[in-house]
């Protein structure tokens, strides 16, 4: 019988390793942040010892998220996945979560409905080499933001897109060498960019906006301080976003894989995905 208990210290580099497996880009600070976040809400599954498949939650009051599903490849089709889904959403639930969302892929697709999640809209994810354009071309004032204060601001102006506020997450993206926000706006902001490392290059999001001028300025802003010119950047967005679909084809980055966004319960806190230009990621919206 597969036994589902609780993230330990020692499960991060299995997860890790899991994850890389699938391609999916994310460093190892990643994984510890999701378990730093959430550690009695993180799951793996074991069988006579081995395990075999881990997921993540978190919460942000009322509105939770689940990701990281991965169950060993040689132990898919057993019900495995359905059970680690069972038990973020039960986790979710005893925490006082009303909508729970995820990011699934097309081939998960089915296991979350047996679960009882609906679809809502299709994500995109672009990526490549981006060459930044001259900064503030579109006039938007930008800065790098600095201190607990002023991230605040930030989750305060990010909460009416994403749905909830998210101001420990958002606070703790901008630690560590290579992550910064950059805010649009002098006496209001009007938008912000996020910059983090990937295994490969950086990860652009979160990132919210206005308006599509604003949204280039800050990318602009963000691509511009990486050092690297042969970096990767990836992107992942709502496909409602008609402006940023816009913009990847403009800078001709490479169209990849998509996800299906889907919830459960009240299709409540949803915000506004249409100003969301970049995911903070996948497993944390």
């Amino acid at each position: 019988m597969v036994n589902i208990r609780p993230w330990a210290e020692e499960d991060i580099d299995y997860v890790f390793k899991s994850i890389s497996r699938e391609q999916w880009g994310h460093s190892r600070d990643d994984v510890v942040r999701c378990w730093r976040w959430e550690p009695n809400g993180c799951f793996v599954a074991e069988d006579e010892g081995e395990r075999v498949g881990h997921v993540s939650t978190i919460g942000y009051g009322m509105l939770g998220w689940i990701g990281l599903l991965v169950v060993n490849p040689k132990r898919r089709g057993e019900g495995i996945g359905t059970a680690l889904v069972q038990a973020a959403v039960h986790h979710l639930h005893e925490s006082g979560v009303e909508t729970i969302r995820l990011e699934a892929e097309e081939s998960a697709v089915p296991l979350y409905k047996r679960v009882g999640f609906q679809e809502e809209f299709d994500s995109l994810r672009y990526k490549g080499r981006f060459h930044p354009k001259k900064r503030g071309q579109h006039g938007a004032e930008t800065s790098v933001a600095h201190g607990l204060e002023e991230m605040n601001d930030v989750a305060a102006f990010d909460s009416a897109y994403f749905g909830s506020n998210r101001s420990d997450v958002l606070a703790d993206l901008t630690q560590g060498r290579g992550q910064q926000c950059f805010v649009a706006g002098k006496r209001e902001i009007i938008g912000y960019a996020m910059k983090r490392r990937t295994q490969d290059g950086y990860w652009i999001g979160p990132w919210v906006c206005r308006n599509p001028d604003v949204a280039e300025d800050l990318l602009d802003a963000a691509a511009g301080s990486i050092d690297d010119p042969k970096a990767e950047l990836r992107f992942g967005f709502p496909s409602l976003n008609v402006g940023m679909r816009k913009l990847m084809e403009e800078r001709k980055m490479e169209c990849g894989a998509k996800s299906v966004r889907m919830y459960l319960g009240n299709n409540a806190h949803g915000g506004r995905p249409d100003r969301v230009y970049g995911l903070a990621a996948p497993e944390i919206g």
